[in-house]
């Protein structure tokens, strides 16, 4: 009864799974970039992350228009935009927040660029550490099981 059961849900599971998907999100490669710190020295920008307060990630914009028309069907989301990006952050001594976000090479796409400045302009850092991050993107993709749902 048991082998039969277990054959049961490997045979469901086999008609209802669907292949894989790539799917695409802003990454920032360690390893690149720099950081300046309150006394001027440059550090590799990873150095500096320790001493992040708030630091999300950069989301991809699945949605090329506004967000207010968000489509719940992941089928009709955006996932074909590209590009590797690099962006300087100029934070303020006394906060620790970023004042300032400046494209030093865009990624070629206006919805990536703005993806990634609108997150890194609410960047906080610990106080009178830091006064500017560069900070590289590169869109890449994972793979993700999906599974197809019987209506």
């Amino acid at each position: 009864m048991k082998i039969l059961i277990t054959t049961i849900v490997i045979t469901l599971t086999a008609f209802t799974a669907k292949a894989s998907e790539e799917i695409p999100y802003i990454a920032m490669p360690v390893g690149t970039g720099y950081a300046v710190d309150a006394k001027g020295a440059r550090h590799p920008n990873a150095f500096c992350m320790h001493d992040a307060v708030l630091a999300p990630h950069p989301p991809y914009p699945y949605h090329s228009k506004s967000w207010e028309s968000r489509s719940s069907d992941p089928g009709t989301w955006t996932r074909n935009i590209q590009g590797n990006g690099l962006y300087r952050l100029d934070i303020d001594l006394n906060t620790g927040k970023v004042n300032q976000v400046t494209i030093i090479k865009s990624t070629g796409s206006a919805i990536l660029d703005t993806a990634s400045t609108s997150v890194f302009k609410r960047w906080i850092f610990r106080p009178g550490e830091w006064k500017e991050i560069t900070i590289p993107t590169t869109v890449r993709t994972k793979w993700i099981g999906t599974r197809a749902i019987a209506h």
